[in-house]
């Protein structure tokens, strides 16, 4: 019966995290755990690091393409202030959103390490010398020029940064932070994890927007930089 109710839960969600599955149907860690592994191999969910996805989950984001096109003089605006929290030798992280890339491409070569799913945060890299890149691999997502999946998680969970810099689909600095598919969101919030701060990039265009997928709480996040008057 609980297995049951949990499919329809994560249905209805989109996704869902073990712990927000313990409190809701109050019982322990571990036995969410052993429930979704055994609706995963079942085939009614997709087990992903930290909790589950609905099967009817769409993929509705839109490509790298499209989305390094939308509002660049903005996106170079703000990643201009994210320019002032980076310095030597920290452990970065930069997921594979469109404004990481434009934070990756005006990077000073420095003494840094920058962790990334990103194919085009490693290429717009590569040739400042002083940084050293670390990819997650994984499976890689034409759509997203990115990699996702397990090995991507599992690699990341063996980490521990000084600072990441993520985006969104939608953000209010009274809720949470959305994106629009599970590949995104689950490397977004295993960055979030594995990070002492986190700075979350977001234009004006997605404040007060919400999405499929919750990546985490208002509080998760350090500090926004953003150009909404909203605030």
């Amino acid at each position: 019966m609980r297995k049951t109710k949990l499919v329809n839960h994560i249905n209805e969600a989109g996704s869902a995290t073990v712990i927000e599955l313990s409190k809701h149907f109050q019982v322990s860690v571990e036995t969410i755990r052993r429930d979704l592994k055994t609706l995963d191999k079942l085939g009614d969910i997709v087990k992903v690091h930290g909790g589950a996805v609905s099967k009817h989950v769409n993929d509705i984001g839109q490509s790298f393409t499209d989305r390094s096109k939308n509002h660049v003089d903005e996106k170079r605006l703000l990643v201009d202030k994210a320019l002032d929290l980076i310095s030597e030798g920290l452990f970065i992280g930069l997921d594979a959103s469109s404004s990481s890339w434009e934070l990756a491409k005006i990077m000073p070569n420095i003494n840094c390490t920058v962790v990334t799913n990103s194919l085009n945060i490693i290429q717009a890299l590569k040739n400042k010398s002083n940084i050293h890149v670390i990819s997650t691999g994984g499976s890689f997502s034409m759509k997203y020029d990115a990699f996702y999946g397990p090995v991507a998680m599992s690699t990341l969970s063996n980490f521990s940064l000084d600072i990441c810099f993520i985006s969104c689909v939608g953000f209010d600095f009274n809720s949470s932070v959305w994106d629009s598919n599970e590949y995104n969101c689950q490397i977004k919030k295993s960055f979030i994890e594995i990070s002492q701060e986190v700075i979350l990039i977001a234009d004006k265009t997605k404040f007060k927007k919400r999405s499929l997928l919750k990546i985490c709480d208002i509080n998760d996040i350090s500090s926004i930089i953003t150009n909404t008057r909203d605030q």
